[in-house]
């Protein structure tokens, strides 16, 4: 990988795969990475539009053409006991990781080049990224994490270091799979273990 280019998705599904099979018992007993291809594929879909006009609810992954071919990378079998799911997303050049705590339902954000303030298309996007992987849940026969009348989550923005350039996000997102404890995200998003985010 040229330091000064972008890091295409494949490179990022390989790792995702990697970390599943063989990264000790964090993932064997914690953690699903899912791999990026979906929730690219709804974001490039429905970019700016993240609810059907007509019901108001997030877009449904069945809307996908192909969806059978994506969804043949899930481990299904992962997705029903793992209490977090790292979900990488690349969306117009860029690069961050989704993390959604099953147990707890909450969605937290690891952004290189966004921390504070996110505008309210961030926003918007978490909440459509939260229905995505929810939707993955109950595909895997967990069921939803929402109650009645209940869709999305909000998302929360860690405060961590920040890339010096237009091209280190994917390095970021990878490192941050790899490293991560995330169950110390809770505190760093209240501002009191930045410290904890390897950079």
């Amino acid at each position: 990988m040229a330091p000064t280019k972008y890091v295409d998705i494949q490179v990022v599904s390989i790792m995702c795969h990697i970390l599943n099979r063989t990264l000790g018992d964090i993932y064997q007993n914690l953690i699903y990475c899912v791999p990026p291809k979906i929730l690219q594929r709804m974001f490039e879909k429905f970019e700016h539009k993240w609810r059907d006009a007509k019901t108001r609810k997030p877009h449904e992954i069945s809307t996908l053409l192909n969806i059978d071919e994506y969804l043949s990378f899930l481990e299904k079998n992962r997705l029903m006991d793992r209490r977090f799911l790292f979900a990488p997303i690349l969306f117009s050049q860029h690069w961050w990781l989704y993390v959604l705590d099953v147990q707890k339902k909450h969605l937290f954000v690891l952004d290189s080049k966004n921390v504070v303030s996110p505008t309210p298309e961030k926003i918007e996007m978490g909440k459509f990224a939260s229905n995505i992987l929810d939707q993955l849940l109950t595909l895997a026969g967990r069921g939803s994490m929402f109650k009645k009348g209940h869709t999305c989550l909000m998302p929360m923005y860690i405060n961590i270091p920040q890339q010096p350039n237009d091209y280190d996000c994917a390095i970021f997102v990878m490192k941050w799979m790899e490293e991560l404890d995330p169950t110390i995200l809770r505190d760093c998003h209240a501002g009191t273990r930045e410290h904890n985010i390897p950079p």
